[in-house]
């Protein structure tokens, strides 16, 4: 049943994440402008990696690689930074004559529906507490990649308006003329820190939400499928198996008392 809703769950998924990638495009001067965005970069990179998971619901067996999970943990936590930079730093600064894309049902469906979907697939049927402490400084990647790409794509002569300004960049903070090298720099040494930290935050939750070993169903990504080992058995189920053990030790010592007495005293009662 869990795996029938997770198909389910991650096509659908697959379906609106591709409609509001279409909807952003046709708001977008160009192609090459529609590529540059983090979000829209974010927004794919979700898209790959729930197909990459939908088809693996299929073809995987069970099996649940560890690269495929940080692959997951990764997007994860990618897609989020797209949501919480949104939310809390870009829309409150949204100019009037941003409004028209802003406020357009494509721009919802890749800065809020896709983001909390995704963390809801993960929510719902992602395994608990495989990620690793380390795995924080591999979430740095994606936006470290961005910034390269960034500052490559500056070079094709795009441009961006702001208001009144114009920039060869998607986002202001990474504007060499507005801010200087030392600012960008500042600005990137930053958020990556910052997507370090939300990394950290992320793998405590996960291994927080982890659950027994006892509860989890057998299915690929809500549970673990490896039973208890005889230790941990052992420490779950102490006072049962000492009581078992006690029992059979005195059946043991009746029975040998009872053969002791057949073998040696075959006449006692004559």
């Amino acid at each position: 049943m869990m795996k029938i809703l997770s198909i389910f769950f991650k096509g659908l998924f697959i379906i609106s994440c591709s409609y509001g990638l279409s909807l952003t495009l046709g708001t977008s001067a160009s192609f090459d402008t529609f590529i540059s965005y983090y979000t829209t970069q974010s927004n794919i990179l979700c898209l790959l990696v729930m197909f990459i998971f939908f088809i693996w619901e299929f073809v995987g067996h069970g099996r649940n690689p560890r690269f495929l999970r940080v692959l997951k943990s990764m997007a994860t936590v990618s897609i989020l930074v797209t949501f919480l930079i949104y939310h809390f730093l870009l829309r409150p600064n949204i100019t009037p004559e941003m409004i028209n894309v802003s406020h357009g049902l494509g721009n919802i469906l890749v800065h809020y529906i896709t983001p909390l979907w995704f963390f809801s697939d993960y929510l719902i049927f992602d395994r608990k507490g495989t990620s690793r402490l380390s795995d924080a400084f591999l979430y740095t990647i994606f936006p470290l990649y961005y910034f390269v790409f960034s500052n490559f794509h500056a070079i094709s002569g795009d441009l961006y308006l702001y208001g009144t300004t114009t920039s060869q960049f998607p986002y202001p903070f990474l504007d060499y003329n507005v801010f200087g090298i030392y600012g960008v720099s500042a600005a990137v040494v930053v958020i990556t820190a910052a997507v370090l930290i939300l990394g950290m935050v992320f793998v405590t939750f996960d291994n927080i939400m982890k659950k027994p070993e006892q509860k989890y169903q057998t299915h690929l990504y809500g549970s673990i499928s490896i039973k208890p080992n005889k230790k941990r058995q052992h420490q779950l189920f102490g006072s049962k198996n000492i009581s078992i053990q006690t029992k059979n030790a005195e059946i043991t010592t009746i029975l040998e008392q009872n053969t002791i007495n057949d073998l040696f005293f075959p006449d006692a009662d004559q």
